[in-house]
């Protein structure tokens, strides 16, 4: 089993000062001061049944470090990635850490939304839906799926009223040869973000329609056909398509 405290593989890292802003078992994110700038350190640690389930993978920040060169190479604004390593037990993981620049001035967009009123502040949240779609199908043409495009993973960099969202938070992205648009894998990744019973709490139904239009970059026929597929979409058969597409991440990237 991994020791409690694994070593931290960024220790070394010269003229560094680290300050923790989460620490949890599963978890720590810490910010270090660079002479290039400010850094996250952000570790995964497995324990107990996680830590068996590593054996042959792809660690976790293995994975999320060459998704976002993969979404950075695409020129979509996300955490830009620096490093990462791990600390391995065989085949097993015991920890792994990915290292990525700091995004200044930026809240998710979770947070944002629970601070703008549904009425007053209603042309602000229809862009942020529609830059929130609009992200998705730039994502979605490079054949990156997301697998975990919730508002939580989605930051707003600068004012609502003007700043550009980024992504965030991929360790289960998919990489695809293709693009995704009008394939059914897509629908994972549509249903999560904008249609799932939390997003419905999230959205109301303008923004969601706004946030459709922007996917389909237009199309009101096709965004049209999407709304009434989605809205027949289950949970239970989304999460079932996206722990499929996981194995894949996981286990064949």
């Amino acid at each position: 089993m991994p020791a409690d405290a694994p070593d931290d593989p960024f220790a070394c890292l010269p003229g560094t000062v680290p300050r923790v802003v989460k620490d949890e078992r599963e978890a720590q994110v810490e910010l270090r001061q660079t002479a290039s700038g400010e850094v996250v350190l952000k570790t995964y640690r497995n324990f107990g049944m996680h830590w068996w389930q590593t054996f042959g993978r792809l660690s976790r920040a293995a994975r999320e470090f060459a998704n976002l060169r993969a979404i950075a190479a695409l020129g979509v604004p996300c955490t830009p990635p620096l490093q990462c390593a791990e600390v391995r037990r065989g085949r097993f993981v015991d920890s792994s850490t990915l290292v990525t620049e700091l995004v200044a001035d930026a809240t998710s967009l979770k947070q944002v939304l629970q601070t703008l009123d549904r009425q007053r502040d209603a042309q602000v949240r229809g862009r942020l839906a529609a830059a929130a779609g609009a992200l998705l199908r730039q994502l979605h043409q490079g054949g990156i799926l997301w697998c975990t495009p919730m508002p939580r993973n989605v930051l707003v960099v600068g004012s609502p009223t003007a700043g550009r969202l980024a992504v965030c938070d991929v360790p289960n992205a998919v990489r695809h040869a293709g693009s995704l648009l009008g394939k059914p894998l897509a629908r994972i990744d549509l249903f999560r973000a904008a249609f799932s019973p939390s997003r419905r709490r999230d959205w109301t139904r303008g923004e969601r329609w706004r946030w459709l239009v922007a996917y389909t970059a237009g199309d009101r026929a096709e965004a049209r056909r999407l709304w009434r597929d989605l809205a027949r979409t289950t949970t239970m058969g989304t999460q079932l398509r996206r722990s499929l597409a996981a194995v894949r991440s996981i286990y064949l990237a």
